[in-house]
């Protein structure tokens, strides 16, 4: 199939398959990994699953979002969500140093299974974080759907002064309004920026499925560098839209980069 390679400022954009450009990455190139892959999830049963992300996701304040593009890969069962996670974990790792930081979205449903992923993808799972979505409507009779989760994980043993910050492993912000999404399924900017807390400054970042650009944003707003990949055209345009506005604000990029080593990582 092959993929689109762009570079943004001191960003590098690829649009394709993430099985398909992970292997192609330098090895041990990677410092850190914070991705929000699809959940396939959005019901309690496989019929639920596999109707289109716009109705499985839609609910009282995104429904008047005028971004309501399908993306892909949400509609697999567990048995394949499984073998599918472990594929690209365990092919990011690859890409990663020693010692790399992972952070990965998941909600409840799938948490079990991402987690049992994770370490099948040869990742040393270390904590679990939570970021708890205040004003998401309550059910009665019943705990409020209003969290969803963080995977954190090694690769191998971690040097904990690495990291920037020691943030908490709970976390509380409003997800996105509908009519400000440019993305279904978009993460908070604040959300990506907690998660990135744990990487030191100036890290190379990776997101293998980065929608709308959220990671690539919250990476150039904290001093750290950025690699994204994107299989959806109009998500991947979105995204280059987003990381080229973020690079022309002045003072946001601080962190030095070799340039070479960035973008000569992956071979055509």
């Amino acid at each position: 199939m092959g993929f689109e390679r762009v570079e943004v400022g001191d960003c590098v954009l690829y649009r394709g398959d993430a099985l398909e450009v992970l292997p192609a990455l330098e090895p041990g190139l990677i410092d850190a990994v914070v991705t929000d892959p699809p959940y396939s999830s959005g019901g309690a049963f496989r019929g639920d699953r596999v109707q289109k992300t716009v109705a499985k996701y839609v609910n009282s304040d995104s429904r008047y979002s005028p971004h309501r593009d399908e993306f892909s890969g949400d509609s697999r069962d567990q048995r394949s969500f499984l073998a599918w996670c472990s594929l690209w974990l365990a092919a990011q790792r690859q890409a990663t140093s020693p010692g790399a930081v992972l952070c990965t979205f998941i909600d409840w449903r799938q948490l079990p299974v991402m987690t049992d992923a994770v370490q099948a993808g040869g990742w040393v799972w270390r904590n679990l974080a939570t970021w708890w979505k205040p004003g998401v409507r309550m059910q009665r009779g019943r705990f409020s759907a209003s969290a969803e989760y963080l995977v954190y994980a090694t690769n191998g043993p971690h040097d904990a002064e690495d990291g920037e910050r020691s943030p908490q492993n709970v976390t509380s912000c409003p997800p996105v309004a509908g009519a400000e999404k440019e993305h279904i399924a978009e993460k908070p900017l604040a959300v990506v920026g907690w998660a990135l807390g744990v990487t030191r400054p100036g890290a190379l970042v990776l997101d293998p499925f980065m929608g709308s650009g959220t990671t690539g944003e919250a990476c150039l707003q904290t001093g750290r560098r950025f690699v994204g990949i994107e299989i959806d055209a109009r998500s991947f345009d979105v995204a280059c839209r987003r990381v080229e506005q973020a690079q022309g604000k002045g003072g946001l990029f601080e962190a030095a980069a070799d340039r070479g080593d960035l973008f000569d990582a992956v071979s055509d």
